[in-house]
């Protein structure tokens, strides 16, 4: 035969054998020169195999060796030439089927299944940091779900609930945060993401640029949109309308709550206290005469809610109560000063 390595991939390709091949394909194993299957398997093996994981345990070798010897001695009785063959050259014979065979499914058997992964904050917040270096900062009650090959030719997470992400820059692999209303695309960036229901899902970009587009939308045009740091879009399934909006106020709460600390510089008392009720997610109220006093200070996120509120009660000389129902509390009194 003049190319005896093309006809060795031609052959080990096809799922069904004739006859003539089998003969020829014994008559070659019995050879001492395998050299060109061992090519052929090389060269299959780097070009499919390069990225991935394969696994040829001891159990799934003999039961694919065993298939193959059934393949080749299908409907003929076994021949004295078939004893000769030794079982390394079956071995190299295997692989090479193996590897070339993967539209026939024999790969499947060579593989770990792949794991699926999943982290929840449970009532605390977590930290989750993905294999690429990005980092995912999860609010009570959010389950983030990846695959173990995450980072290898994607990066895909699905999320519910709400999380802040800080995505490591990759051009080559964007990072898509999916939901059940929308997804997110980002090449490098963090960004707030909250898809805690089936009805509206809400994203807002602190640095960086995201592309949001609403799942299952007939009208794809109207239902995606690109969004800057500041920026945040809000899609609702009901009305089935992605809105963008200026969200400079949210990115900030954001990014504080991810470093750790609310600063304030004379920011009035009633938006500290919608970012402390944000936050620890307790009602404040707050008495009408002093909701626009201004307030100087510092909130460290890792300090309890009442020292938080004696902070503002000390600077404008007011009392934190509790609420009637206990749940709750109240600054009343005091003044601006």
């Amino acid at each position: 035969m003049q190319n005896r390595k093309e006809y060795l991939k031609q052959l080990l390709h096809q799922k069904e054998w004739k006859q003539e091949d089998r003969d020829w394909l014994l008559q070659y194993l019995n050879e001492n020169d395998l050299t060109d299957l061992q090519e052929v398997a090389a060269e299959a093996y780097n070009t499919e195999l390069l990225s991935e994981d394969p696994v040829l345990e001891r159990e799934h070798s003999e039961r694919i060796l065993e298939k193959i010897h059934q393949r080749i001695s299908a409907r003929r009785e076994p021949e004295p030439v078939v004893k000769m063959i030794s079982f390394s050259r079956w071995k190299v014979a295997a692989a090479a089927i193996i590897i070339l065979t993967v539209g026939a499914g024999i790969l499947g058997l060579l593989r770990k299944p792949v794991k699926q992964l999943s982290v929840t904050s449970g009532t605390q917040r977590k930290t989750v940091t993905l294999p690429d270096g990005s980092v995912a900062y999860l609010e009570p009650g959010t389950t983030l779900k990846y695959t173990g090959n995450y980072g290898r030719k994607e990066r895909n997470v699905t999320l519910t609930g709400e999380a802040l992400f800080n995505v490591q820059k990759d051009d080559k692999h964007p990072f898509i945060v999916a939901s059940s209303l929308i997804s997110t695309k980002v090449l490098g960036t963090s960004f707030n993401m909250e898809a805690r229901n089936v009805t509206e899902a809400r994203v807002v970009v602190l640095t960086g640029m995201v592309q949001v587009e609403a799942k299952g939308e007939e009208n794809q045009e109207d239902k995606e949109v690109i969004l800057t740091a500041n920026k945040g879009a809000v899609y609702n399934s009901n009305t089935h309308l992605l809105e963008m909006s200026d969200a400079a106020d949210d990115a900030r709460f954001y990014s504080q709550k991810q470093q750790g600390r609310f600063i304030y510089d004379g920011e009035e008392v009633i938006k500290v206290v919608n970012d402390l009720q944000r936050y620890y997610n307790i009602e404040i109220k707050v008495d009408g005469r002093i909701q626009h006093c201004a307030f100087y200070g510092d909130v460290n996120i890792v300090d309890d809610l009442e020292k938080a509120l004696d902070l503002i009660a000390v600077s404008l000389n007011a009392k934190i109560n509790k609420d009637r129902n206990g749940n709750g509390y109240i600054i009343a009194g005091g003044n601006c000063h």
